[in-house]
């Protein structure tokens, strides 16, 4: 395998590590733009810097001492004014980084400063490999540590040359050194992955250095939304006993009902819930029907491992599944215990167009502290509005149409996140407009609750229909007219809707498996998979309990075969041929490039007598032949081991080059006149 050369770097080791952090730093600055832990004006210089660092024709001269001291305390003025720890701890320490980095680049090529630059550098590509969710981050970082691998190296590699003062010729690391470092590294780092503590869930992440899953959620925290990044995995299915295709509400489920709202977030709360036991037929009557609606049945198989299971706003009866307890709250949650074996299989019947809520109560217009301008903001929405369904249609109308849908929200800690979200940003998910239409109408008399649970669906080709977290939505359950309505103040780009599945590209299919299982083996990776896993594995070490005999046996024998074969591996190389450790074949192509260049004769000619006469016309390839032809002796007559191929190959290349270079020598004659003295006729 050829060698990088670095032409203009290698004139010197200090500029070579010069060069090498410039384009670590590069490296791993990467992913930095696309998941906002550090900012522009941060990640500028650091840029600029490190491409100095590598296009510089000679070393950059270090920073003064009294310069680096003065910058210091900017640095951290810098940091904290960008927002300091009310982003969590990795935007705060990623910015710091790239700053004190930016400052040590220059002069990093010195031995006293390189492993401080790169240390500096090791913790930004740190960040920016936990602050990235996307499939690709896996070959990124096999990438990047192959990369660091290969720089590591030569920079040792240079540092022991430099004290060896010359008499050692820098050398490169194997390639083979390179890609079972790699291997090792993804080995240990797989199995830490799995037994390490979580430390946290992608949905209760801080806002920047993460992008949250989209998915259901029966508790919402605005604060901890950051970019949502949409999932493939699939929640739940659904059919409907009607022949015609359904209405699209027939396809708004709903998993929990929240209101209280509490600084920026929602949640029930303590909940009451209540055991359902299943009457005649397995059924359940949640409520009595409405004569003046239509009763319509759907099947569903939850496939996500959740507590909530989903039915429509209208669910009136539930045919509960075989062994599985289920609870209902006082707002019509219903629950299944955590770690309860999927698919669980259920039927629902319910009314379209009906909520079949509790009547409210006070805690349906509880309005947070600060609540002047949502009072001032919803009198005007709903100024001329003449009943209670005109001034909700005004709040809803006005959201989607004065706000824009974006998939990133970023609310500050200090603020209250609906009120940014109305007075500042005017841009957000679905959460945000839910919660904001929510105490708009409370504002001015309207309960209101929000509902959480999924919208929309793919058709499954079977006359079903696929419902996958990227449908999870939040809308609004508003008291007009003596009765629960659903709202939903989402811009359209922004709800879910009856999407056509997946039918088209395979390779599409096949990204969206991939990211779906991304989604949940690695990025929704949570304790409770970790107790599963290793109940998992006690079950299987219980199974294999009795079968211990067998097992010792197996790999007991397995050592011995092994061991075996490593002591008839020296024999079997010798009886496997002249060709075995690739002696022979090369000494055959040095002896055929030497007699097309017309070092040598066309006669039959000896190991030692190919040796002599390339020697005496190319004394510098003459030390790699001599080392061919006396390890092929020892192998061939004296019993002894073969070299490494890679050793040979590199000897073999050596005489090979010398013999080709001949070719361009003036006065070069490639003819059996130009034979030394001692070659065969």
């Amino acid at each position: 395998m050829r060698r990088p050369t670095l032409s203009r770097c290698s004139r010197n080791a200090v500029l070579e590590r010069q060069c090498w952090l410039g384009a670590l730093a590069l490296a791993v600055a990467l992913p930095l733009p696309f998941t906002g832990v550090v900012s522009v004006p941060f990640l500028l210089p650091f840029v600029a810097l490190a491409f100095a660092a590598l296009l510089a024709r000679r070393p950059l001269p270090p920073l003064r001492p009294w310069l680096e001291n003065l910058l210091a305390p900017l640095i951290v003025a810098a940091v904290v004014a960008a927002g300091g720890m009310r982003f969590g701890v990795l935007r705060p320490v990623a910015q710091l980084g790239v700053l004190l980095a930016a400052v040590r680049l220059p002069g990093g090529g010195q031995r006293t400063r390189t492993l401080q630059a790169g240390g500096l550098i090791a913790l930004i590509g740190i960040a920016g490999v936990a602050s990235s969710t996307h499939p690709l981050l896996a070959l990124y970082v096999v990438a990047l540590l192959a990369f660091v691998v290969v720089a590591v190296g030569r920079m040792e590699i240079l540092a022991q040359a430099e004290t060896a003062r010359g008499a050692v010729r820098p050398g490169w690391p194997s390639w083979r050194l390179v890609g079972a470092t790699v291997a090792l590294a993804i080995l240990v780092a797989a199995p830490l992955f799995v037994l390490l503590p979580r430390l946290r869930s992608p949905f209760a992440a801080a806002p920047f250095g993460s992008r949250p899953v989209s998915g259901f959620r029966d508790a919402v925290a605005l604060h901890q939304l950051g970019t949502v990044k949409l999932s493939r995995a699939l929640a739940l299915e659904i059919a409907f006993a009607a022949r015609a295709r359904p209405d699209p509400e027939w396809l708004r489920l709903v998993g929990a009902t929240v209101r209280h709202y509490r600084a920026g977030s929602w949640a029930e709360g303590r909940r009451t819930r209540k055991l359902l036991r299943a009457g005649e037929g397995g059924a359940v009557q949640l409520a009595e029907p409405d004569p003046t609606h239509p009763v319509e049945r759907a099947e569903i198989t939850l496939r996500k491992d959740t507590e909530s299971l989903f039915a429509p706003p209208g669910t009136i009866a539930l045919e509960l599944p075989d062994a599985v307890p289920v609870w209902r709250d006082q707002l019509g949650t219903l629950t299944v215990p955590r770690g309860i074996e999927m698919p669980v299989r259920y039927a629902v019947r319910f009314q379209p167009d009906r909520v079949e809520q509790p009547p409210p109560d006070p805690d349906d217009l509880a309005l947070p502290p600060g609540d002047a301008p949502l009072r001032e903001l919803a009198r005007t929405i709903t100024q001329g509005a003449r009943n209670r369904l005109a001034a909700t249609l005004a709040v809803e109308s006005h959201l989607r149409t004065a706000y824009r849908y974006s998939a990133t929200t970023n609310a500050p800690l200090r603020a209250d996140p609906v009120q940014w979200f109305l007075f500042t940003s005017r841009e957000g998910h679905c959460e945000f407009f839910a919660s904001s239409m929510v105490l708009l109408l409370r504002s001015v008399g309207i309960p209101a609750r929000m509902q959480a649970g999924y919208a929309g669906g793919e058709p499954d080709g079977e006359g079903g229909y696929l419902v996958r977290d990227s449908q999870a939505h939040a809308w609004v359950a508003a008291w007009v007219g003596e009765r629960w309505q659903v709202f939903d103040p989402t811009p359209a780009d922004g709800r879910p809707g009856i999407g056509s599945g997946l039918s088209g590209f395979k390779l599409a299919l096949g990204w969206q498996q991939i990211e779906a299982a991304w989604d949940r083996w690695v990025l929704t990776f949570s304790l409770a998979d970790q107790v599963d896993l290793s109940r998992q594995a006690i079950d299987a070490l219980r199974a294999l309990s009795g079968r211990w005999p067998a097992i010792l046996g197996a790999a007991a024998a397995v050592f011995v075969l092994v061991t075996m074969l490593r002591r008839l591996a020296p024999r079997l190389a010798r009886l496997a041929g002249p060709g075995a450790g690739g002696l022979s074949a090369a000494i055959e192509r040095i002896t055929a490039d030497a007699r097309r260049e017309g070092v040598i004769g066309e006669a039959a000619l000896t190991p030692r007598g190919l040796e002599r006469a390339v020697s005496a016309l190319m004394p510098a390839a003459g030390a790699a032949l001599r080392w061919l032809v006396g390890r092929h002796e020892r192998w061939r007559y004296a019993g002894g081991g073969a070299p490494p191929r890679s050793e040979v190959k590199r000897a073999a290349r050596t005489v090979r080059r010398a013999i080709e270079r001949r070719r361009s020598l003036p006065g070069s004659v490639r003819s059996g006149s130009d034979r030394p003295a001692g070659s065969a006729p």
